[in-house]
């Protein structure tokens, strides 16, 4: 289960970092709410259990558009009062609360504040005993740590407004909040839901950003500007998020089991061009892994990049070393609906598909990147974002960001690539989609920081 206790008594965090998210329980020793759970319910319901805590409430700041709830579900096992934002159509029953609208929990009060902008429903919920001030705010995708939750999730065409409405949102809940008042956001520690990258902050009041987030120190035209212009593509996966929170999603412990692929599924769901990914390291998948498969690494932002790239309502094959693996794989996927495989397999490669399906390719370190292109041409393949891009690249590299590299694949050169990104991780998924297009490729398995002191650049 992952929890860490906040700075604040009454505050148990559970955090999904592959997600960049955070869900809360704020108690008062007896009764909690539960603010954004996600859909693996479990790590909540430990959580009450081990407190011994009574569920009052679920309440939910905006219908989220990077994963799925775990609200409802929550809320009906425990017979808590589900609390969702006025506006949105749902295709269940709810408590709806707007602004100004006040409900308590045990010996908690919950004021409610309307804070528009990162969605046009978005809500905050301030937290004080029963006779004192709010000593925290749960500001969802609002106000974040350093930063502020994006604008264009609704259509690009709102993304405007929807800053403006972000900007006096935000003024607003300084305005009626104390600057001691301990925020929580749910977004901003990785989600692609935050405007922009944020500072390794684990803690911070309203005081302290409004000394420091721009959305308090800029006024209101240059924080349009810059809230604007630093908005990067999101996941493709996120279109469809809001759409499965509105309905209900359906219970998890109702999906079933994935079905286990048979002895020659594999290789012939490889051979009709279906998404055959395996979730293995990429060190091991590079050592030996399935002409065609595709690698993305459980272990880091898996579901993020899946959803991005695998077609939502396609076939998946998911293959995995074990048990273990595999349903660590499958917990991710369910978090943002992929909830049912067309198949999966456990073991190695050679028991997944024989000999002649196996294949491999060489890992390596900026360093001797460095020592090849000082001797010879080299075709290198940088595919982080735009903005890490314009921060600083290899002169002479090719820029694809991942998630259009797909897309690109047919007018890439005949030539070994030479791929990277920043730590790894995304340049193992390019690798693999490379390789499964038949270019030859070498994979940069190294963090861009090694590169700076030898070839990095900016231009």
């Amino acid at each position: 289960m992952a929890r860490s206790p906040a700075a604040e008594a009454g505050v148990i965090q559970l955090a999904t970092p592959s997600l960049g998210n955070r869900s809360y329980l704020i108690t008062d020793g007896a009764v909690a709410v539960a603010v954004d759970p996600q859909r693996d319910i479990e790590r909540i319901t430990a959580a009450l259990d081990a407190g011994a805590l009574r569920l009052g409430a679920v309440v939910e700041t905006h219908l989220h558009n990077d994963y799925v709830t775990g609200g409802l579900e929550l809320a009906r096992r425990r017979g808590a009062d589900y609390v969702v934002p006025t506006g949105p159509k749902l295709g269940f029953d709810a408590v709806r609360a707007g602004d100004g609208d006040e409900f308590r929990a045990g010996e908690l009060r919950i004021q409610v504040i309307a804070t528009p902008g990162h969605t046009d429903h978005h809500l905050a919920y301030a937290f004080a005993p029963c006779d004192g001030a709010p000593r925290l705010v749960c500001t969802g995708g609002s106000v974040l740590y350093g930063t502020t939750g994006r604008t264009d999730l609704m259509g690009a065409e709102l993304a405007e407004p929807l800053a403006r409405r972000q900007y006096r949102s935000a003024r607003h809940l300084a305005e009626v909040l104390p600057d001691e008042t301990v925020i929580l956001p749910t977004h901003g520690f990785g989600s692609f839901c935050a405007a922009a990258t944020a500072g390794a902050v684990e803690r911070s009041t309203i005081g302290s950003e409004r000394a420091a987030n721009p959305v308090f120190t800029l006024d209101e035209e240059a924080f349009v500007s810059g809230a604007l212009a630093g908005l990067e593509p999101f996941p493709a996966y996120y279109r469809r998020m809001a759409a499965i929170n509105a309905a209900g999603p359906a219970p998890v412990a109702g999906l079933g089991a994935p079905r286990p692929a048979d002895l020659t599924e594999v290789a012939t769901r490889i051979a009709a061009g279906e998404w055959v990914v395996d979730v293995r390291p990429r060190a091991d998948f590079a050592h030996t892994h399935l002409r065609g498969a595709v690698n993305i690494d459980a272990r880091g932002a898996f579901a993020t990049y899946l959803g991005w790239l695998v077609p939502f309502d396609g076939p998946l094959t998911l293959l995995a070393t074990d048990a273990e693996q595999l349903e660590a794989a499958r917990r991710e996927l369910l978090r943002i609906g992929f909830d049912h495989p067309a198949a999966v397999a456990t073991g190695n490669p050679l028991a997944w598909a024989g000999p002649r399906w196996l294949a491999s390719y060489p890992r390596t370190d900026f360093a001797t990147l460095a020592t090849a292109l000082a001797g010879r041409p080299v075709e290198v393949l940088d595919v982080r974002s735009g903005g890490e891009w314009r921060r600083g690249h290899l002169p002479g590299a090719r820029h694809i960001p991942l998630p259009e590299l797909p897309r690109a694949l047919p007018a890439l050169p005949d030539a070994e690539i030479w791929v990277h990104c920043h730590s790894g991780f995304r340049a193992a998924i390019a690798a693999s989609l490379l390789a499964a297009a038949g270019h030859q490729v070498v994979l940069v398995d190294d963090t861009f920081e090694h590169a700076q002191p030898e070839r990095a650049g900016s231009h």
